[in-house]
């Protein structure tokens, strides 16, 4: 019941009234960890579902269940923020979405959508074959410029996956980075 009601009172953060939070658990996303586990489009449809059903029923349904555009971006927001925590290994916690961390993550999960958006039709210049061992440093570089533009599953650059530690310790989550792709290719 505790995670039920520090649910609502994010949502109510995000910009939800208290009869559209009780409808948005209701539709069964009442944790973070739910939350964290579905697609960006299952909000879409289950807002789709709400109204839809709302339409069905008309005049016989209670409550005042209205989705403002600013409340949806704070929820999709939340979404992205519960997802890159639980990508980087960091504990869920539902008290830490309020205040500045609401506009960090929107502002993130801005930046994400269009950066997955302007780099879907980008041509990327791949590196050519290495033949020649004396060229490897120029490979190399341009080899690490193309991995930093292809994003794996974890949306995460994949030069993660050649950096210069394997195991990633509790400090390195606690260090203040000033992009966010940094933290996911030291952290990830």
């Amino acid at each position: 019941m505790a995670q039920l009601n520090a649910f609502n009172a994010a949502l109510l953060r995000c910009g939800f009234n208290a009869d559209t939070a009780d409808a948005i658990t209701q539709e069964g996303f009442d944790t973070l960890e739910i939350l964290a586990d579905v697609k960006g489009d299952d909000l879409d449809a289950m807002i789709k579902n709400v109204r839809e059903t709302r339409r069905t029923f008309g005049a016989q349904v209670l409550g005042n269940v209205t989705f403002p555009f600013l409340a949806i971006r704070s929820l999709k927001a939340m979404h992205s923020w519960a997802s890159d925590l639980k990508r980087t290994g960091r504990a869920l916690n539902i008290g830490l979405f309020a205040g500045a961390m609401i506009t960090t993550a929107v502002l993130r999960h801005s930046l994400e959508t269009m950066r997955s958006t302007t780099t879907e039709d980008e041509d990327i210049n791949k590196p050519k074959e290495l033949t020649d061992p004396s060229k490897w440093e120029k490979f190399w570089e341009q080899w690490k410029s193309y991995a930093r533009c292809l994003c794996g599953a974890a949306k995460c650059p994949l030069t993660y996956v050649f950096r210069e530690h394997q195991l990633v310790d509790p400090a390195m989550h606690q260090v203040n980075y000033n992009d966010h792709e940094d933290r996911y290719l030291l952290t990830l």
